[in-house]
């Protein structure tokens, strides 16, 4: 999980600061890497290599709003849901975060390696990798 306090003004003018958390569960990491067809880092490292900015904002935008939720106070849920994301999406704290993001490779790079560390940590541990099973057998 990444935990990161966000400074911004609201559209009332009142100037703000929140904290906000990011997280991809297994599965989230899982389907995101099969999409991509390569492990996250391999894709950001290939379109970074290749100065793709279409591709990176895409992805920016993509790994931001996929991976904001609420923790539950309990600790023991992180909701996720679509107007939780919208609300987010519209929020001067997301244009903050994304220009954050995008002019800080560090915090680009913390930003990538919080959100995605419990899923990634498992994997290793117990050497999950996704296999393909015919169904035909």
């Amino acid at each position: 999980m990444f935990k990161h306090n966000i400074k911004y003004t609201d559209f009332n003018g009142i100037e703000r600061s929140e904290d906000f958390y990011f997280h991809l569960s297994t599965p989230e990491v899982i389907r995101l890497e099969a999409k991509l067809g390569t492990g996250i880092e391999e894709y950001t490292k290939t379109i970074a290599d290749q100065q793709d900015l279409p591709s990176l904002l895409e992805f920016l935008e993509d790994i931001i709003l996929s991976s904001y939720g609420k923790k539950t106070t309990d600790g023991k849920s992180f909701i996720k849901n679509p107007q939780l994301r919208t609300e987010f999406e519209y929020s001067q704290a997301y244009a903050e975060l994304f220009e954050e993001l995008l002019l800080n490779h560090e915090l680009a790079a913390k930003f990538g390696q919080g959100v995605a560390e419990t899923a990634k940590h498992k994997r290793e541990k117990n050497k999950v990798e996704p296999k393909i099973v015919d169904s035909d057998k």
